[in-house]
Protein backbone atom coordinates (compact mmCIF):
# COMPACT_ATOMS: atom_id res chain seq x y z
CA UNK A 1 0.00 0.00 0.00
CA UNK A 2 2.02 2.65 -1.24
CA UNK A 3 1.34 6.82 -2.16
CA UNK A 4 3.12 8.99 -4.30
CA UNK A 5 3.58 9.73 -7.63
CA UNK A 6 3.16 6.89 -10.05
CA UNK A 7 6.87 7.57 -12.04
CA UNK A 8 8.23 7.69 -8.29
CA UNK A 9 6.47 3.89 -7.25
CA UNK A 10 7.45 3.17 -10.77
CA UNK A 11 10.75 3.76 -9.79
CA UNK A 12 10.74 2.76 -6.20
CA UNK A 13 8.95 -1.04 -7.19
CA UNK A 14 12.02 -3.19 -7.51
CA UNK A 15 13.53 -2.06 -4.17
CA UNK A 16 9.73 -2.71 -2.79
CA UNK A 17 9.66 -5.93 -4.35
CA UNK A 18 12.85 -7.17 -2.08
CA UNK A 19 10.68 -6.09 0.85
CA UNK A 20 7.38 -7.49 0.04
CA UNK A 21 5.41 -10.07 -2.36
CA UNK A 22 3.17 -7.43 -3.23
CA UNK A 23 3.20 -3.55 -3.52
CA UNK A 24 -0.19 -1.78 -4.62
CA UNK A 25 0.14 2.22 -5.45
CA UNK A 26 -3.32 3.77 -4.24
CA UNK A 27 -2.75 7.13 -5.31
CA UNK A 28 -1.13 10.37 -4.56
CA UNK A 29 0.57 10.81 -1.21
CA UNK A 30 -1.01 9.66 1.88
CA UNK A 31 -3.26 7.08 0.04
CA UNK A 32 -1.19 4.08 1.26
CA UNK A 33 -1.98 5.19 4.69
CA UNK A 34 -5.26 5.36 4.17
CA UNK A 35 -5.67 2.33 2.75
CA UNK A 36 -3.54 0.47 5.76
CA UNK A 37 -6.13 2.34 7.98
CA UNK A 38 -8.98 0.92 6.21
CA UNK A 39 -7.70 -2.55 6.14
CA UNK A 40 -6.45 -2.40 9.88
CA UNK A 41 -10.30 -1.68 10.82
CA UNK A 42 -11.28 -4.40 8.47
CA UNK A 43 -8.79 -6.80 10.46
CA UNK A 44 -10.20 -5.08 13.92
CA UNK A 45 -13.27 -6.22 13.48
CA UNK A 46 -12.42 -9.27 12.19
CA UNK A 47 -10.84 -10.08 15.81
CA UNK A 48 -13.52 -8.63 17.69
CA UNK A 49 -16.06 -11.04 15.97
CA UNK A 50 -14.20 -13.88 16.66
CA UNK A 51 -13.30 -13.76 19.91
CA UNK A 52 -17.02 -12.67 20.84
CA UNK A 53 -18.43 -15.85 18.61
CA UNK A 54 -15.96 -18.30 20.93
CA UNK A 55 -17.09 -16.41 23.83
CA UNK A 56 -20.55 -17.06 22.81
CA UNK A 57 -19.87 -20.45 21.84
CA UNK A 58 -18.19 -21.49 25.36
CA UNK A 59 -20.80 -19.93 27.53
CA UNK A 60 -23.49 -22.03 25.29
CA UNK A 61 -21.60 -24.66 26.23
CA UNK A 62 -19.09 -25.70 23.30
CA UNK A 63 -15.79 -26.89 23.51
CA UNK A 64 -13.41 -24.51 21.83
CA UNK A 65 -11.78 -26.67 19.68
CA UNK A 66 -14.99 -28.08 18.56
CA UNK A 67 -16.07 -24.43 17.65
CA UNK A 68 -13.11 -23.68 15.86
CA UNK A 69 -13.25 -26.30 13.98
CA UNK A 70 -16.70 -25.79 12.78
CA UNK A 71 -15.99 -22.24 12.23
CA UNK A 72 -12.73 -23.05 10.29
CA UNK A 73 -14.64 -25.63 8.05
CA UNK A 74 -17.68 -23.88 6.95
CA UNK A 75 -19.24 -20.34 5.96
CA UNK A 76 -17.62 -18.52 9.01
CA UNK A 77 -14.21 -19.41 7.84
CA UNK A 78 -11.61 -16.96 7.18
CA UNK A 79 -8.06 -15.73 7.45
CA UNK A 80 -8.33 -14.31 10.64
CA UNK A 81 -10.39 -17.43 12.23
CA UNK A 82 -8.02 -19.37 11.20
CA UNK A 83 -4.79 -17.76 12.30
CA UNK A 84 -6.29 -17.74 15.83
CA UNK A 85 -8.14 -20.84 16.37
CA UNK A 86 -6.54 -23.44 14.01
CA UNK A 87 -8.29 -26.80 14.07
CA UNK A 88 -6.25 -29.53 14.93
CA UNK A 89 -6.74 -31.06 11.98
CA UNK A 90 -5.32 -28.49 10.06
CA UNK A 91 -2.27 -29.03 11.58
Amino acid sequence: MIGGPQPAFTLAKPYLSLMGSRSVHCGPSGAGLAAKICNNLVLGVQQIVVAEAMLLGQRMGLSPSVLAGVINTSTGKGDMCYRCFVHPSHT
